[in-house]
């Protein structure tokens, strides 16, 4: 564990102690502080509302097997009722011993939450959950997308494979006799424009399958798989890699000022702006609507830092010039470096995307590269 910050005290301890609560409680995601006997010494009320229990009946000394036996009671877990009580028992021990891997919890309401417990020096333990239901919806589109594309490619190249074979078939024709010969060359010609046309087919329906129709970019799919393919070529380099999550500021009063047309073109531009601050390597992809992303493969973190750096300020200083108006375009940028723990791109998405929120609200256009809560957690270990 890194060494505690050290703070001059000012003020006394319970006012402070009363503000760290304050804060704690306003996070977007659940906190549980449990003692060296694993009971609770503090929850926030985020981790109530994700676990539908009243905040004022979680009280200071409860068991966390407490905790575990209520979201059993309420059938909050995505399993069988008779898998519950050894998955129960599991847990518990697992977060006994201290020694537990980030891990996903499936609920029953469809959510998804990313578990983590991390041991404290004076025994106890802090367990957070974080909601990660947008991205395990992302993974079922993702394959939804896949799959419709495979389909259309089958079934393009099964359309090629058969005139290619019916042209194959009237060549040989053409060696019979002359007439049969110019009559089955002419049929030969058409089939091959046939052919050249279905393959021209064949590329634009792959480029519409992996693509953002309105801005060129990679689709939410495309880019998550890109992106994963090439988080899995850094590891095994042993290089860095980078991702920028990026969200244009107050997009919707573009959008009601001037028209969503003015905002499709605002979209456009502001691609372009990318682009041109971005390396050939790099993956550029659309989540939806106003919000980007882009891996940066084999680069360092300040380096990764000054380019995000470089794309906030020239899409500050290139407003959309359209129709004679000048519109100004700023972004927010949430900066994540990719992490030995890492096996999934999500993973670095979420910790940019919190990042990109911490952005916003700190007054919006800059960069955004650690995590604005990071030193509010050793503070917890001492309850």
């Amino acid at each position: 564990m890194p060494p505690m910050a050290k703070f001059v005290i000012s003020e006394p301890a319970e006012a402070i102690l009363a503000s760290l609560t304050e804060a704690l409680d306003l996070v977007s995601f659940g906190i549980v502080l449990l003692s060296q006997d694993m009971r609770v010494r503090f929850v926030n009320r985020r981790y109530a509302e994700m676990w539908q229990r009243p905040f004022d009946m979680l009280v200071a000394g409860t068991s966390f097997r407490a905790l575990l036996r209520h979201a059993a009671a309420e059938s909050l877990y995505e399993m069988p009722a008779s898998e519950l009580p050894a998955y129960l028992e599991q847990r518990a021990a697992a977060i006994q011993a201290g020694a537990i891997p980030p891990t996903d919890i499936d609920l029953r309401d469809g959510r998804r939450l990313l578990f983590r417990c991390i041991p404290c020096a004076d025994g106890g333990r802090i367990l957070t959950y974080v909601d990660i239901t947008r991205l395990k919806e992302v993974e079922e589109l993702q394959q939804q997308d896949r799959s419709a594309a495979e389909r259309l490619i089958v079934e393009q190249r099964f359309s090629t494979e058969t005139l290619e074979s019916q042209a194959a078939y009237l060549a040989s024709l053409a060696e019979s006799a002359d007439e049969n010969a110019r009559r089955a060359e002419e049929a030969k010609q058409q089939l091959e424009q046939e052919i050249a046309e279905r393959r021209q087919l064949e590329a634009q329906l792959r480029h519409m399958a992996t693509t953002d129709g309105l801005t060129g970019a990679l689709n939410h799919a495309q880019f998550l798989l890109a992106g994963q393919l090439e988080l899995e070529r850094m590891r095994q380099q042993d290089q860095p890699l980078a991702l920028l999550m990026l969200d244009i500021d107050h997009f919707k009063l573009i959008n009601d000022q001037y028209g969503h047309l003015t905002g499709d073109e605002a979209l456009k531009h502001f691609v372009v702006q990318l682009r041109t601050g971005m390396r050939a390597i790099d993956l550029l992809g659309r989540l939806g609507g106003e919000e980007f992303a882009i891996v940066l493969p084999a680069i360092p973190g300040e380096a990764a830092r000054q380019v995000a750096e470089r794309l906030r300020a020239r899409v500050a200083a290139t407003p959309l010039l359209l129709d004679g108006q000048t519109i100004g375009i700023t972004v927010s940028i949430g900066l994540a470096m990719a992490r030995d723990a890492d096996g999934m791109l999500e993973q670095m998405l979420a910790r940019a995307d919190a990042r990109l929120y911490a952005a916003k609200n700190s007054g919006r256009n800059r960069v955004v590269s650690i995590d604005m809560a990071a030193a509010a957690q050793p503070l917890a270990c001492v309850g």
